[in-house]
């Protein structure tokens, strides 16, 4: 979530909706693309998040925030975006499995 609390990501936006305006989400969907099994960024593009989260059976809140944190990273300096990124549960998983 943003600092005022609100998400700037919304389930039923699609993955090029949130890809066209947060070019660093980009990272966030490669990292679930293990979960999903495929590159969600090649065969769910024009899918909505609902969709994704259904399709793959991925937690959806997770996900999205998730892409939320780095969607609200794009101002903070290169460091924060690192250790906002290296924090994300997904990449956690990564490093323990």
């Amino acid at each position: 979530m943003s600092e005022n609390g609100l998400s700037c990501i919304d389930p039923r936006m699609t993955v090029l909706d949130i890809l066209s305006r947060h070019r660093e989400t980009e990272v966030v969907f490669k990292a679930w693309d293990r979960r999903a099994g495929e590159c969600i960024c090649c065969r769910a593009l024009f899918d909505t998040l609902q969709q994704v989260a259904d399709r793959y059976g991925l937690d959806l809140d997770l996900l999205m925030d998730e892409i939320d944190t780095v969607a609200s990273q794009t101002d903070a300096p290169i460091g924060d975006r690192k250790q906002a990124l290296s924090n994300l549960p997904s990449n956690r998983e990564k490093s323990n499995g």
